[in-house]
């Protein structure tokens, strides 16, 4: 097939990028549609935190000396692009004379490379922010020429915007929902809080009443009272829960287990109260597990634990289903418990997946409260 000219190639991949909202599956649609669009054959993204500790968020056709033992070669240690990053020395797209990387690999599988010996490195960035290097790789090239220099600086400059809308919006997020929780406790303060001061100076004139009748007016008019109180407090309450969670989270998951056809068997231990942007997050970690029980275990039904002290929640889902190889995971399920992750690292938690073929599959999460 006839590869897209370098404007329609930036065109598709903008386009891509205005419509995605995960950080994960936006970087590796990116990376997928530049390899696919160009004569790159592999490509790989890291994130690089202040520390200069790298993560490999992204990677799309990497040879098998590369993919070996779960990208061992390309998670451990470091290298010339990342340490030049971190110095400040790495500020446009370049080509690498020799990448430790794909040195190492070469030297214990040879003959599983590829053809790829060298590769080029751009960093991502949204103005004076850095985020982490997008690399590109080409069989038996050891200099890539100012043109594919160019098309990766311009690839690059597009993700680091997208990088950088995605935080905003996550930001905006967050701050909506504080402004909204302000309200909601205007809300309280203006209705239910006048409506238990009537309740007081009701029930304190009731008990100096000899009349029978006046007796019974005003505890009727305290129960009345009362039950408008309870159902503010529900509407607040409602109010202040993510759409889908108004009932809880064990409910919520419940409902939406209905919805894929997934039975679930729930243990819990513990009183659930999450605060609500850590209950919305760890809804969509579950609703994700369940979804890709249902599309890749093969089995109908899921053991969900959960446990809550005044610490720290803790879950697991589980199946006994067909499993898989950490290190072979499909595209499709690869994006979900990337986004799990992301998820999880946002509330400073901790996740472990264990998958064995035809043994199933568990994630287990904790998060400090």
């Amino acid at each position: 097939m006839e590869k897209p000219t370098r404007t329609s190639l930036l065109k598709e991949i903008a386009e891509f990028l205005n419509e995605e909202t995960e950080m994960y599956s936006m970087m590796h649609g990116a990376l997928k549609k530049l390899v696919n669009g160009s004569n790159f054959h592999t490509g790989w993204i890291f994130f690089i935190d202040e520390d200069g500790k790298h993560e490999l968020v992204a990677e799309e056709a990497l040879p098998p000396a590369l993919t070996h033992n779960n990208c061992q070669y390309m998670t451990e240690g470091t290298c010339w692009c990342v340490t030049a990053y971190q110095n400040k020395k790495l500020t446009k797209a370049s080509n690498i004379i020799t990448c430790s990387r794909i040195v190492k690999s070469t030297k214990e599988h040879h003959d599983k490379t590829d053809g790829i010996t060298h590769h080029a490195t751009v960093p991502l960035r949204s103005g004076n922010e850095q985020f982490g290097l997008l690399n590109i790789a080409t069989p038996h090239t050891k200099r890539y020429s100012e043109e594919d220099l160019e098309l990766l600086e311009s690839v690059a400059f597009q993700i680091g915007s997208a990088i950088k809308r995605i935080i905003l919006t996550d930001q905006e997020k967050e701050a909506a929902r504080i402004n909204e929780r302000n309200r909601l406790a205007r809300d309280l303060h203006d209705s239910v809080n006048q409506m238990l001061f009537s309740l007081k100076i009701t029930a304190h004139a009731a008990k100096g009443l000899n009349d029978q009748q006046a007796a019974k007016e005003a505890f009727q008019t305290i129960e009345d009272t009362s039950q408008s109180a309870v159902n503010e407090m529900r509407a607040l309450i409602w109010q202040l829960k993510p759409i889908g969670l108004e009932q809880g989270l064990i409910a919520a998951i419940k409902q939406y287990s209905q919805f894929i056809h997934i039975e679930p068997e729930f243990e819990v231990e513990g009183l659930i109260d999450l605060p609500n942007t850590i209950e919305e997050n760890v809804y969509r970690i579950i609703q994700e597990s369940l979804n890709n029980i249902n599309k890749h275990s093969g089995q109908n039904r899921a053991k969900i634990y959960l446990e809550q002290n005044k610490n720290e929640f803790k879950s697991r889902i589980i199946d006994e289903g067909k499993g898989f190889e950490s290190n072979k995971l499909e595209n499709s399920l690869s994006h979900g418990l990337k986004n799990m992750k992301q998820r999880v690292q946002v509330m400073k938690g901790h996740i472990v997946i264990n998958s064995e073929l035809n043994k199933g599959t568990e994630i287990s999460i904790s998060i400090p409260l």
